[in-house]
């Protein structure tokens, strides 16, 4: 059977389905699928201009300066609510990494204040900062929040400072906290209609929508930096200059880093001959490496984020090779081949399936021979372990598609939690990132733990979510919003409901197993959260990573626009 050629993608004619893609070829599935918007940029493009007065050794004398102030002020502010403030302001600028031990120390002080039951604003702060970095606070610390009825006291419902600390709280619950569930719809119901009157303060209007839109918890935290540094300065009341000044030097000087590294990985990933055979696939190294910079954005991880760039980037034609190009009696040996990791008879496979096989082996090689050698093989051939569970999923999945067999929930999403690659992305984060990877914490994420689950269940629904429409009208494998519609005889919209209910309550269970699980380090455990903000960042309304206009103006906040002075 022939392949589809590259010239036929603007063949017309072809059906078009949602979001104006055409299939290409109906046996095979195939799309065509847009080429990023980012192209060459970041190679014809290699350094991020320059727009400051000063220099660049300037800049970095007088970062280093205001860093040293901003530790004076851990020591000079004693008032706990200051403290905390403080504190919130360096993790939303994006500059905690700065100040890791004096905010350990001051949240271990703060573990023990207390505040008045009415002192709403410093009680929420209070508990999401310390659950945030893994300190135990009961939620009773909330008991005085309502009115007797389950509403929230009059005092706090016209408070919008503290309404929106309760509403960040409240994302940070566990399963069985009642209270913060209502929480979050109550303080939700007041800030929008908060956000819409005239008389609230402009600055504050901001903060507010920004928060509905996405909470802090669930932001990629280095998005959220760039985004919430115009909405401090714009408060007044709120606004620290030194602390501005620091954030925008700060955030400049690692982007000019990043720049470098989305340039790396881009002649890297158009360097390699065996993608640009795979011409079925959508190839998206800037893409990838946006995502990576989610799970670690600090300077000190340049060696893991690029690694993790790189994995991501091989592994996405993966699954394009099975669901856009790959029929039955062609998969068949490839599966073989690529579940035995046999190099050598990768080599007899035809065509685009030799060229995908040579670009995965090879790029396991790779982040094999960097890393120390007395852990290296062994490592990585736990994600090796886990790709082969990937692959016994996708030989499944076309399955089910070439059959049109839609599966009750649960069976579905026992093979697609795989699948959606975010276990093997998870292990191998850990794996690069080196500090804290013992042989113990490589047992535990081979055996597929609870909070890598609860994010692959996050990646999953929303992916199936928004993609549902895309995937159906290309007679793909059934959607989880499918198989709900077939086992609950509901219709799509009951059904999506369903499932955005499904990812809440498996962020409220990652919430819990990252404060429970005290053997493994907070560095590797925040990992797994921080490809769960990914999601949130990416899938939130469209595949933004297939269809990547959608994450254009996020990147190029990120990498392409310097932050302005």
């Amino acid at each position: 059977m022939a392949g589809i050629q590259g010239e036929s993608f603007d063949v017309p004619n072809r059906r078009v389905i949602a979001q104006g893609y055409k299939v290409l070829d109906e046996e095979r599935h195939a799309v065509d699928y847009r080429p990023s918007v980012w192209g060459d940029y970041f190679i014809s493009n290699p350094t991020l201009p320059h727009n400051y007065e000063k220099s660049l050794e300037w800049m970095k004398e007088r970062r280093d300066e205001l860093i040293n102030k901003t530790r004076e002020m851990f020591v000079d502010i004693s008032d706990p609510f200051g403290k905390m403030k403080l504190i919130d302001a360096l993790q939303r600028l994006g500059m905690s990494y700065h100040f890791e031990e004096e905010i350990n120390n001051s949240l271990q002080n703060l573990a023990l204040a207390k505040f008045a039951s009415d002192d709403f604003h410093a009680i929420s702060l209070q508990f999401r900062l310390l659950r945030q970095e893994r300190h135990y606070i009961t939620s009773d610390v909330f008991d005085g929040f309502t009115d007797g009825e389950g509403g929230l006291r009059a005092a706090l419902r016209s408070d919008t400072r503290a309404l929106l600390a309760l509403y960040e709280a409240a994302h940070l619950g566990t399963p069985d906290e009642e209270f913060l569930k209502e929480a979050q719809v109550q303080t939700t119901n007041l800030l929008k209609a908060m956000a819409g009157r005239t008389t609230e303060k402009p600055a504050l209007s901001n903060k507010v929508r920004h928060a509905l839109e996405t909470p802090s918890f669930r932001r990629m935290k280095r998005l959220e930096a760039r985004l919430y540094i115009p909405l401090y300065q714009q408060d007044e009341e709120e606004c620290n200059e030194l602390l501005l000044e620091l954030a925008k030097l700060d955030f400049y000087l690692l982007q000019r880093l990043h720049r470098e590294e989305a340039r790396e990985i881009c002649e890297w990933y158009h360097g390699l001959e065996s993608p640009r055979e795979l011409f079925y696939a959508r190839h998206r190294p800037a893409e990838a490496y946006f995502w990576a910079m989610g799970v670690y954005y600090e300077p000190q991880y340049a060696k893991a984020r690029k690694l993790l760039a790189k994995f991501i980037a091989t592994i996405t034609p993966y699954d394009d090779t099975f669901d856009n190009y790959g029929v039955w009696e062609e998969l068949q040996p490839f599966a073989d081949v690529m579940q035995r990791w046999d190099e050598r008879d990768a080599e007899k496979l035809g065509g685009c399936y030799k060229d995908y096989a040579r670009f995965m082996f090879g790029t396991m090689n790779e982040i094999e021979s960097a890393l120390p050698k007395q852990i290296s093989t062994q490592h990585v051939n736990v994600i090796r372990d886990i790709i082969t569970q990937v692959c016994k999923g996708y030989v499944t999945e076309i399955g089910w598609r070439d059959s049109k067999y839609i599966p009750p929930l649960k069976e579905h999403l026992q093979v697609t939690l795989i699948t959606c690659f975010y276990w093997a992305i998870s292990c191998t984060a850990f794996v690069v990132f080196g500090e804290g990877v013992t042989e113990e914490v490589m047992k535990w994420m081979s055996e597929f733990p609870q909070i890598v689950k609860d994010s692959c269940i996050v990646s999953r629904l929303m992916d199936d979510i928004v993609a549902h429409a895309f995937e159906t009208e290309r007679n793909n494998v059934a959607t989880a919003v499918t198989c709900y519609m077939k086992e609950y005889d509901a219709t799509e919209e009951e059904a999506s409901e369903a499932l955005w209910n499904d990812v809440e309550n498996a962020w409220r269970d990652m919430n819990q197993e990252y404060l429970k699980l005290t053997s493994i380090p907070s560095s590797l455990l925040i990992q797994v959260i921080n490809l769960a903000r990914m999601m949130e960042t990416m899938y939130k309304t469209i595949d933004g990573y297939t269809d990547s206009a959608a994450l254009k103006e996020w990147i190029s906040l990120l990498l392409a626009q310097p932050i302005p002075f």
